[in-house]
């Protein structure tokens, strides 16, 4: 028992989930600093785990992935959102450096880390197991952090960037796509 793996990556699940829902409570202005440095730390500090078995690999395959699905997905999203604000490149370009950092520390745990710890199998031709469950557990910490069970949303975009992660073999892919649609979602809300 002590040497099991899915127990490690679930105590690990738990003890962000409880530090970041602290922070963002507690320290909001601190936050986003805090689960970066937890969600990457852990995986690599902790278990040891190399960039490349994080998925930090194939960065020209991941970043054409993450650049045309973003492209492709995004805009659509916010031409149909009920609820925007008029998009203004300038405030987003200046949004990127935060999404980024939310982006790389979510997408290491959720993704690299979890997909180099579990064994996956297809579900479906388009679904994985590991997809499947690494978005309902990135679901359900957005709700539980958040305080809010709205967040549950996320659970749909997490399965676009866990699908290009098995695409695309890169990390990068669902860190761009990820980074892009918390600037997008912005200014477009659902």
């Amino acid at each position: 028992m002590l040497n099991c793996k899915s127990c490690s990556y679930f105590k690990s699940y738990f003890a962000v989930i409880l530090a970041a829902a602290i922070s963002v409570r507690f320290y909001p202005q601190y936050s986003s600093l805090i689960t970066l440095l937890l969600l990457t730390g852990i995986p690599i500090v902790v278990f040891k785990k190399s960039p490349e078995e994080l998925g930090l690999k194939e960065f020209k395959r991941g970043f054409l992935w993450g650049a045309f699905f973003s492209l492709l997905i995004l805009p659509l999203f916010y031409l149909i959102a009920p609820e925007k604000s008029p998009f203004q490149i300038s405030q987003a370009v200046s949004l990127i450096p935060y999404y980024l950092g939310i982006a790389v520390g979510e997408e290491v745990f959720f993704r690299g880390f979890f997909y180099s710890t579990f064994e996956n199998e297809s579900l479906f031709s388009f679904l994985t197991k590991n997809n499947l469950v690494s978005s309902t557990l990135f679901a359900v910490a957005h709700a539980l952090v958040y305080y809010n069970p709205e967040m549950f949303k996320v659970f749909f975009p997490s399965l676009v960037m866990g699908f290009l992660f098995e695409r695309s073999g890169s990390l990068l892919a669902p860190i761009i796509f990820h980074c892009l649609s918390d600037v997008v979602y912005h200014f477009a809300r659902v």
